[in-house]
């Protein structure tokens, strides 16, 4: 009985020791935003992309969520070349 009881002891200890480790890369990996989410839908289109990597989500995030570039202002109409 102690060659059963003394692995499942050691098994339930390492479960508990990694349970939240495990957790919060699930949750870093398949986000509940939308934005984070359609972003490593958009980014998993990619072969080399592991969206349990967080140096992957890092480069996607930044790649997708990165907000646009404001448009260049209007060129003055006596600058423009007619």
């Amino acid at each position: 009985m102690k060659a059963f009881a003394i692995p499942a002891i050691l098994a339930a200890a390492f479960g508990v020791a990694v349970a939240p480790v495990a957790v919060a890369i699930y949750r870093d990996a398949f986000p509940a935003d939308p934005a984070r989410r359609a972003a490593l839908a958009a980014c998993a289109q990619d072969a080399g992309f592991n969206r349990l990597i967080a140096a992957d989500r890092a480069r996607c995030y930044a790649q997708a969520l990165s907000p646009a570039a404001p448009p260049p202002p209007p060129v003055p109409r006596r600058l423009q070349i007619v």
